[in-house]
């Protein structure tokens, strides 16, 4: 049974989780160790869930913002380890995700992925998340 948890606390086994995770998501990406980890989970409205199963299978993140046009959030690094796809893991987190959102009263929940992610895409739309259109810009500092 996959069972869907905030982390609270950094492990060892977190830590090792990531590790292989986040290649999965980009080969671009510094792997977090244990205290960018730590700083992750302190940040004020950011939140880290993982899935167990009964080992780390994947991760997600949530980021609340609060803007004049009312409050919003985002989801970041849907990460599910690739020995454990097909298990609906990934569904499982984004709708733990959206719950998570409506009780916080969120008014909406922007997330991008990339075209060739095509499951993922196919998720998303799944779970009700309408395709934009609008320009994604990143400023890399």
């Amino acid at each position: 049974m996959i069972e869907i948890k905030p982390v609270k606390d950094i492990t060892p086994e977190i830590v090792d989780a990531f590790s292989i995770l986040i290649p999965q998501l980009t080969a671009k990406s510094e792997i977090p160790d244990n205290k960018r980890l730590k700083e992750i989970i302190k940040t004020k409205n950011t939140y880290l869930f993982i899935a167990c199963n009964p080992k780390i299978a994947g991760s997600i993140t949530v980021v609340v913002m609060n803007t004049p046009s009312g409050s919003k959030a985002w989801i970041e690094d849907v990460i599910v380890d690739k020995n454990a796809r097909g298990q609906n893991i990934g569904e499982k987190l984004v709708s733990y995700a959206i719950d998570f959102a409506k009780r916080l009263n969120i008014s909406s929940i922007n997330l991008t992925s990339s075209p060739d992610r095509i499951a993922a895409n196919k998720l998303y739309q799944k779970l009700g998340f309408i395709l934009r259109e609008t320009n994604v810009y990143r400023l890399t500092i």
